[in-house]
């Protein structure tokens, strides 16, 4: 009797004990926990804050400003080539030359500036003849007669006397009673101009227009000079003023310093307001004139995701404690072996991660094999050396796809002593390009025979026909809009060569230097580019040593070097001067070496072809 009850006490008291230490525990465990996920947390915010405001000043306040400077830029570059192509216009040149004798020119010139207000959304046109004095405005109404004394007419003899084809002054009206943006275009001989003629936007409506670029509701926009002049603002109280006027002196003197030192560069600052409330500012150019962008906007607005980010991890760490600190006790309280229950889940962990790992490998093998396949089967579409060793008397050939596969394709076609070659750029990379550059080849060997092989641009119009009925792709509202971009050439095995190009052209190194035949500016196959779109022929004469070359924009398009710049047209061009005299085989090496030493540790960014050759 005594023997249980003293079992008994020590079973109470064993588990009195037990049960303490494993409160203790829990206790201890959860304050490790909490501090530890606090300290992370912090931790994390702090660096993840530091990553935010750093991207914000080097990438994303450039990014806002470019897209800016890219609307504002193509609104000016819209209006210079409008006033452009009125001063070119041989109907206006003949009517201002004949001192507005001519009324049929003149009927139809006044028409044509009339037209040119009404529907292309500017304020204003106007002719300003430096024969008569006349002022035409939009109107067709005589609304001035220029005179040197006064004083709301020297705009006019300034740009006559500038010898700049095309300008752009900010100034006010009287005739008009306004203030415009005019671009003013002379007319003829810049030195003799018969008349200034050109467009007008006012300062007003684009005040409007400017207020739809905003970053942010309390974000500021303002188009200023080298002196911090505002020409243009999303508030149109600040046009007219000094930048000065409108930020803290000291920050507003650094500005206009960055200003009038980078020119072409942007630049960014950060100042406390009178709330003292972070505020980011960064200068940008306007490549179109030399006036430079201001967007400023409270950093408060361009990192508001940090205020989620705080919130989001003070909810999930504290929904995280609960969860742990429950799951915690309930492990060590009710579990009387948690070691070997804590090696039972580690073996069924394992055993289900294994498990996964056998799944995702034998679904990737088949991917890989599939793409490897894909890879088989576009390899046997394009030519084998052996068939480009039997066309060319020299060459070399780089062909890079960005993956396994990829959209770029080279193609030959022999007939007797004749031949075609083309490089391709379909849309895409990888297993999709692959099969728009399966379709392309596929298309080429059927529409390519003896009645159409001397007529490349004939060929090319019948495959953006034939692409555009293959994908569908005839109307607006078609499901795809894929294509490609080509460059095909025709040796007709004597001494002549025929080029047609879709946004690609060929680079020929002769005895005069280096050559560009500019292919047509329409893309195969895509919506955009009309069924009967006239692509045209460029006949070249080959003399002994004419080397030609093709290539896709992957290559000139690769990133890289000390600015992360692409590897652009210059450098391509000045490697084709400095291999002249090189066998174009050791050519391909020097080509393919060029673009790794370039590109470094950056990832190829698109498929790469390169084809050079020599004919004779």
């Amino acid at each position: 009797m005594n023997k249980g009850l003293n079992e008994k006490d020590q079973f109470v008291r064993i588990s009195s004990m037990l049960d303490a230490s494993v409160m203790k525990i829990t206790i201890f465990a959860t304050v490790i926990i909490v501090f530890s996920m606090l300290l992370v947390g912090a931790i994390a915010y702090t660096i993840t804050e530091k990553e935010i405001v750093n991207k914000l000043k080097t990438k994303d306040l450039v990014n806002i400003a470019e897209a800016i400077s890219a609307k504002i830029d193509g609104r000016i570059e819209r209006a210079k080539e409008t006033s452009i192509l009125l001063a070119k216009d041989p109907e206006i040149i003949n009517w201002v030359s004949s001192a507005e004798k001519n009324k049929v020119a003149e009927q139809n010139s006044l028409l044509r500036i009339a037209k040119l207000a009404r529907e292309h959304d500017y304020s204003n046109s106007f002719i300003v003849s430096n024969v008569t004095k006349h002022y035409w405005d939009e109107n067709c109404q005589i609304i001035d007669t220029m005179l040197e004394n006064d004083p709301d007419d020297s705009w006019f003899f300034d740009v006559t006397k500038s010898n700049k084809p095309v300008s752009l002054v900010i100034d006010y009206n009287n005739e008009r009673k306004d203030t415009f943006v005019f671009v003013n275009a002379l007319m003829g001989d810049v030195k003799k101009p018969l008349a200034v003629v050109g467009v007008g936007l006012s300062l007003g409506e684009l005040s409007k227009d400017f207020q739809s670029f905003k970053y942010g509701e309390k974000s500021d926009l303002w188009l200023v000079d080298n002196k911090g002049n505002i020409y243009l603002s999303d508030n149109i109280n600040h046009n007219g003023k000094n930048i000065s006027k409108i930020l803290p002196m000291k920050i507003a003197s650094t500005l206009l310093r960055n200003i009038d030192s980078s020119h072409k560069v942007s630049s960014t600052l950060e100042y406390q307001d009178s709330k003292g409330a972070l505020v980011d500012i960064i200068s940008y150019p306007i490549k179109s004139s030399d006036w430079k962008l201001l967007v400023q906007i409270p950093r408060s607005e361009s990192v508001s995701l940090l205020n989620t980010i705080k919130f989001n991890t003070l909810s999930a760490t504290g929904i995280t404690l609960i969860a742990i600190t429950i799951f915690f006790f309930l492990i060590s309280r009710y579990l009387a072996n948690p070691y070997k229950r804590t090696l039972q889940l580690n073996q069924e962990l394992e055993a289900k991660i294994t498990e996964r790992t056998k799944e995702l490998f034998e679904k990737n093998s088949k991917l890989m094999d599939s793409i490897d396949y894909a890879k088989r089967i576009q390899e046997s579409t394009l030519p084998s050396p052996g068939k480009l060793t039997d066309l060319f008397k020299d060459h070399f050939l780089l062909w890079r796809p960005k993956d396994l596969v990829g959209g770029d394709f080279y193609w030959t076609k022999k007939f007797n002593k004749d031949y075609l070659v083309a490089v391709g750029d379909c849309t895409g990379h990888g297993v999709p390009g692959a099969f728009m550059t399966m379709l392309t080849v596929s298309i080429l060997n059927q529409i390519a025979d003896l009645n159409t092989k001397g007529d490349p641009a004939l060929l090319l119009k019948k495959l953006n026909v034939l692409i555009k009925q293959t994908l569908n792709q005839e109307t607006e509202d078609a499901l795809t809009d894929d294509g490609l971009d080509i460059g095909l050439c025709y040796f007709d095995g004597s001494n002549h060569l025929i080029f047609a190009g879709a946004k690609m052209s060929l680079f020929i190194r002769n005895s005069k230097g280096i050559e560009i035949i500019q292919g047509n500016k329409k893309s195969i196959g895509y919506i955009r580019t009309a069924p009967d779109y006239p692509y045209t022929n460029s006949k070249i004469d080959i003399e002994s040593g004419d080397l030609f070359y093709l290539t896709t924009d992957g290559y000139l398009d690769q990133n890289g070097g000390l600015k992360d710049y692409s590897f652009g047209k210059n450098r391509f061009l000045n490697m084709i001067e400095h291999c002249n005299n090189r066998d174009l085989s050791k050519q391909g090496k020097v080509f393919l070496n060029e673009l790794l030493n370039y590109m470094g540790e950056k990832p190829q960014r698109d498929d790469i072809t390169v084809i050079g050759f020599r004919i004779s």
